[in-house]
C-alpha cells in the first residue's frame, strides 16, 4: 500500500511511526525545506511533550469529545514509553509536565524521531506544497513545477494558522472551500490578551512575572505565573481561561495571595503601622503593590476592606486577543461533521486528517503536543490495520 503523508509536524510523524519496518511505501511531503518547524518553536518556551496527570483528569484539558475518546488509546504513559523506545528519555517536572531529559535539546528530540523513521524505511520529500487532492492523488507545487502523484491513502497534517512562518499558514483552506468541506473559523487559543491596565505600568514592567497567583472568570479559575507584557498579560492561567473570554466574559480577577483568605489578609494589614508595610509583610511583589496603588484613590488605599478585596480580587478588564499568528495554538478547523470516526473525510474516504487541522483545542503544559500525536496514532493504527 502506498501512503502519502502531507506535512511533517508531530501528528504526521506519529502517523508514519506506525509504519516503521512495514511493507508499506510511506512518504512524508513537507512544503518547507526541513521538518517539524513548529514543533521546534514550541520547544523554545519549555519543551513539555505531555503531562503526567491521571488520564481521567488529563482528558479534561481537551475541548472536543472526539479527541477525548482517542486519548485512552494513546495515553501519556504510552507516549512516554514510546519516546523511551526511540531513545528519548524523559522526566516529570514539579508541575507534572513531562520533558525530555535535561541532556536532550528540542532539536535532538526531532532529530532522533526523524532518524527512527528513516531507518524504518519512511521517505521524506521537502519543498513540496500541496495545492490539490482527490481520493487517490495529490498535486504539489515543487521546485520542478507541478506534479501529481497517485497514492492509496492520503494523510493531511497541514496545521492551523498560528506561527505561519513555520509553515502553518492555512493555505490549505482554499482547496477545502473549493471542495465544499466545512471549516469552523479559526480563533486564537493560548495567547496573550490586551487589557485595561495602565499603559505606563505595562511599559515599566514589561517582561516581569507575578508568581503564585490565581486568575478567575466567574466560576473558573487557574493558578500559575502571569507575565506582564507591553500590551497586557500572558501566561498559563490566562491561556487556560481563553475559551471563557471568547464567550464574551470581559472581566477577570486576580488573587495575588491565593494561599490566604480575606480575613487573614485583613488581620496582617491591621496589625502593621501602615498598609504599605503590611503589603510587604504579605510578600507581595513591588510591581503588585505599585499596580494596586495606581488603581486605587488614596482614600480607597487607606480603606482596609477595599485594599484587602483588591489583593484577593483585583479586577482587570479584557479588551481583545493578540493576533492569531502569535497564538501558541488555535481553536477551529475542519468541522467534525465532515469526518468519520476514523478521521477520514466523508467525501474522500481515503483522505485522513490529523493535528490542528481538526476542530479542537487544548491547554498548554504538554496537552497540545499530546493531542496532536494522539490523532496521528489513531489514524496510523487504523490505516495499518
Amino acid at each position: 500500500m502506498k501512503i502519502s503523508i502531507i506535512g511533517a509536524g508531530p501528528a504526521s510523524l506519529m502517523v508514519a511511526s506506525q509504519f516503521v519496518h512495514s511493507n508499506h511505501e510511506v512518504t512524508i511531503y513537507e512544503q518547507k525545506k526541513t521538518p517539524g518547524r513548529k514543533f521546534l518553536v514550541a520547544g523554545k518556551g519549555g519543551f513539555n511533550l505531555t503531562h503526567s496527570g491521571e488520564i481521567s483528569h488529563f482528558v479534561s484539558y481537551f475541548s472536543n469529545e472526539r479527541i477525548k475518546q482517542i486519548i485512552p488509546n494513546f495515553t501519556n504513559n504510552h507516549f512516554i514509553d514510546w519516546l523511551d523506545k526511540i531513545g528519548i528519555s524523559t522526566y516529570i517536572g514539579t508541575s507534572g509536565k513531562v520533558f525530555p531529559d535535561k541532556s536532550i535539546k528540542p532539536y535532538q528530540v526531532l532529530e532522533r524521531w526523524i532518524n527512527y523513521l528513516k531507518e524504518g524505511g519512511i521517505k521524506f520529500e521537502f519543498n513540496n506544497k500541496m495545492i490539490d487532492f482527490s481520493n487517490n492523488s495529490v498535486t504539489f507545487d515543487s521546485l520542478t513545477g507541478l506534479q501529481t502523484i497517485e497514492t492509496d491513502k492520503i494523510v493531511l497534517g497541514l496545521g492551523g494558522i498560528s506561527w505561519s512562518k513555520t509553515g502553518s499558514d492555512g493555505n490549505w483552506m482554499k482547496c477545502f472551500k473549493v471542495k465544499n468541506i466545512q471549516i469552523i473559523p479559526f480563533k486564537a487559543a493560548n495567547c496573550g490578551i490586551h487589557t485595561d491596565l495602565p499603559t505606563t505600568f505595562l511599559a515599566k514592567w514589561n517582561g516581569h512575572s507575578i508568581k503564585n497567583s490565581s486568575v478567575s472568570i466567574k466560576n473558573f479559575s487557574k493558578k500559575g505565573e502571569i507575565r506582564i507584557t507591553k500590551y497586557g498579560l500572558e501566561g498559563s492561567p490566562i491561556y487556560y481561561l481563553i475559551p471563557n473570554l471568547r464567550n464574551q466574559d470581559s472581566l477577570l480577577t486576580i488573587d495575588f495571595k491565593p494561599s490566604f483568605d480575606l480575613a487573614k489578609i485583613e488581620d496582617i494589614l491591621r496589625r502593621e503601622k501602615n498598609f504599605t508595610v503590611g503589603l510587604k509583610k504579605l510578600n507581595l511583589p513591588v510591581l503588585v503593590i505599585e499596580l494596586i496603588k495606581l488603581c486605587l484613590t488614596k482614600d480607597e488605599f487607606l480603606n482596609l476592606s477595599i485594599l484587602s478585596k483588591y489583593i484577593k480580587q483585583f479586577p482587570i478588564g479584557f479588551d481583545s486577543f493578540r493576533q492569531i499568528d502569535e497564538a501558541i495554538s488555535v481553536a477551529g478547523g475542519v468541522s467534525w461533521e465532515e469526518i468519520d470516526n476514523n478521521f477520514s473525510l466523508i467525501k474522500y474516504p481515503n483522505v485522513y486528517l490529523v493535528g490542528e487541522m481538526l476542530d479542537w483545542e487544548a491547554h498548554t503544559g504538554g496537552y497540545l503536543i499530546h493531542g496532536a500525536v494522539a490523532t496521528g496514532y489513531h489514524v496510523g493504527r487504523f490505516i495499518f490495520s
